[in-house]
């Protein structure tokens, strides 16, 4: 892992220093659809297929995934912890800029369940000192 934890590194200083925010944001995007399991996804999107609203949906994702959180018509996905493997791992801290991966995750799970486009906002992540990673999911 010593191997990939010095590729991170370099991975991240590089994009910091060479990319805008918003072009270095759409990669790690683009890294969290590609990190989430197939496996949850059709699972997710098979819930989808049995409950057609989104209030059984969500419901239904809910008692799969703990980490959704219903707060009157708003959708957060939450964690007590950062679940990323490189992340729990890596020796040091790791830039913010990595948790723009859980939203592409949280993106993927959404606009691949439901078939259309969803936009998540990341709120609070613990890389950036928060208490938690807090998304909210705009269906």
């Amino acid at each position: 892992m010593k191997h990939t934890h010095k590729w991170v590194k370099a991975l991240m200083e590089s994009l910091e220093a060479e990319v805008d925010e918003a072009t270095r944001e759409r990669i790690l995007i683009s890294c969290g659809r590609a990190c989430i399991p197939r496996s949850f996804v059709n699972k997710a999107r098979k819930m989808w297929e049995r409950n057609p609203d989104i209030d059984s949906f969500l419901e239904a994702l809910g008692g799969e995934w703990s980490h959704l959180r219903l707060e009157g018509d708003k959708v957060f996905a939450e964690y007590e912890e950062c679940y990323c493997p490189l992340v729990k791992t890596y020796p040091e801290a790791m830039s913010p800029t990595w948790c723009h991966c859980s939203r592409g995750w949280t993106k993927e799970l959404f606009e691949s369940a439901l078939g259309r486009e969803v936009e998540v906002e990341m709120l609070d992540t613990i890389l950036q000192g928060g208490e938690r990673c807090r998304f909210q999911v705009f269906l």
